[in-house]
């Protein structure tokens, strides 16, 4: 396997920037990545990251306490 994966460090989903027909990343729960890979004979390596949503809610997050002090 390449470095084509990045697993998010909050919710461990997995960025697959190789899905078929699509021209963007796609992030999916770990399960479907290794039945779409068919990865399950040995252990995948990640790059570490975020996913969009879990970014969102970190900067939501940060700035309301932002105003709070």
């Amino acid at each position: 396997m390449d470095s084509a994966a990045t697993q998010c460090q909050v919710c461990w989903r997995v960025r697959d920037n190789r899905t078929e027909g699509s021209s963007c990343a796609v992030w999916s729960d770990m399960q479907t990545f290794m039945d779409n890979h068919d990865v399950t004979s040995h252990s995948p390596s990640f790059s570490e990251g975020y996913c969009p949503q879990c970014t969102t809610l970190y900067h939501r997050l940060t700035q309301e306490h932002l105003y709070d002090a």
